[in-house]
């Protein structure tokens, strides 16, 4: 239910996102908002959501109250997200920071279960991903909230820095972390190994980077800037270094979760980079970087990175280890579209923009058909007679 809710709300923002980036319709800022979250929240968050259920689900069966707590939990995850995301397109109003709370208190729920979980679950390095992530998106959400009592009542919430650290902290401090841990996730699907010391380490740096991050523009402080990249930067290392022998096994031209998070992983490191030489071209002033260019910063980060890693993980959950040549398709639309895009708005050329918006989008519109038939396939028993036992079984 997750899943799909969120590939419905992402189809929505891919439109938006095509129609836009094509030049075709100029939305007002509304729109350019519902769009920005129906990414964000309706795609990446409820995506996370469904991840952390199957990832913390594991080990200790679900007693019949937690049971009902999570159906509950998903329910209301749903609504809220879909009603926020309009608020986004139709008001300004009181609407946007009520349900901002309503949505943030849903992610601390869920956030209060993983934790429950954790407890009961051999803990591994993809689970403490989530848990830095999920702990580091509440804040965000509270920031997101402030910003909405901003608009809707004129009085200041935030210091002047609040507009930047609440989509800063949910970029860097939540996606970071879980990228990393769905990227690694894919290649021990569905149980990965326990934890190791270095492991814990790694994802240690990346949230602490985030919060660093959102400190530095809360308090005005650009030297805290760098340091926040740096902890990325040395996250990112550990991570390579302990995932080079699954990387090396990995094919580029077969179709695999493996090489969505190779890919994952690169769009990562090209995020790390280009925010790094912005911090050294604009002395830690972000304000100060071209529009065009963090637009290039978040849809690396958002496709490159974060879809890349979702896709690594539906391929695992419905079809294990090797893909179809309808694989082949999706992954190279989304990936060669998020780079000429990206080379598009670093370079301020509407032509590479127009040609390569619709490129991505057909990948991503592909990509959400293929999986949700692949979903509803493991989902109902009449379109798929296996047992229940195999659903997640890579190759089953």
């Amino acid at each position: 239910m997750l899943l799909l809710a969120a590939m419905a709300l992402f189809a929505y923002t891919v439109g938006i996102g095509i129609l836009n980036g094509t030049d075709l319709v100029d939305f007002d800022r509304r729109r350019v908002l519902s769009h920005v979250h129906g990414g964000t929240l309706g795609w990446l968050t409820l995506a996370v959501f469904a991840a952390a259920l199957w990832l913390f689900g594991q080990g200790t069966e679900l007693g019949r109250r937690e049971r009902q707590l999570v159906r509950s939990l998903t329910a209301a995850a749903i609504l809220a997200v879909v009603a926020y995301v309009a608020a986004f397109a139709l008001t300004y109003g009181g609407w946007r920071p009520a349900l901002g709370i309503a949505t943030t208190a849903i992610i601390a729920a869920v956030t209060a279960w993983v934790i429950y979980r954790a407890m009961r679950v051999e803990i591994g390095v993809p689970h403490l991903g989530f848990l830095a992530a999920l702990g580091t998106s509440i804040v965000g959400g509270l920031l997101g909230v402030l910003l909405g009592l901003e608009a809707a009542t004129g009085d200041e919430w935030l210091p002047d820095g609040g507009q930047d650290a609440h989509p800063a902290t949910m970029v860097v401090g939540f996606l970071v972390p879980v990228g990393l841990a769905m990227a690694e996730w894919a290649f021990f699907f569905p149980n990965p190994p326990k934890a190791t010391r270095i492991g814990a380490v790694q994802m240690a740096f990346p949230f602490a980077g985030g919060i660093v991050l959102m400190l530095s523009l809360l308090l005005d402080v650009t030297a805290l800037a760098p340091i926040a990249i740096l902890l990325q930067v040395a996250g990112f290392a550990i991570f390579a270094k302990r995932l080079w022998p699954q990387f090396r096994r990995v094919s580029l031209a077969e179709a695999s979760p493996g090489r969505h998070a190779i890919m994952a992983a690169a769009g990562l490191a090209f995020v790390i980079g280009l925010a790094q030489y912005f911090v050294i071209r604009y002395e830690g002033d972000l304000d100060q970087v071209p529009s065009n260019h963090l637009l290039a910063l978040d849809h690396a980060q958002f496709i490159g990175l974060m879809t890349n890693a979702i896709l690594a993980m539906l391929m695992a959950m419905t079809m294990g280890a090797r893909g179809k040549r309808v694989d082949q398709a999706v992954f190279i639309l989304v990936n060669i579209g998020i780079i000429g895009f990206g080379i598009g708005l670093l370079g301020d050329s509407a032509p590479l923009k127009r040609t390569f918006t619709p490129l991505m989008g057909t990948g991503l519109f592909l990509g959400l058909a293929v999986y949700a038939v692949r979903l509803l396939e493991l989902a109902i028993p009449v379109l798929n007679p296996a047992p229940a036992s195999n659903i997640g079984a890579p190759g089953k």
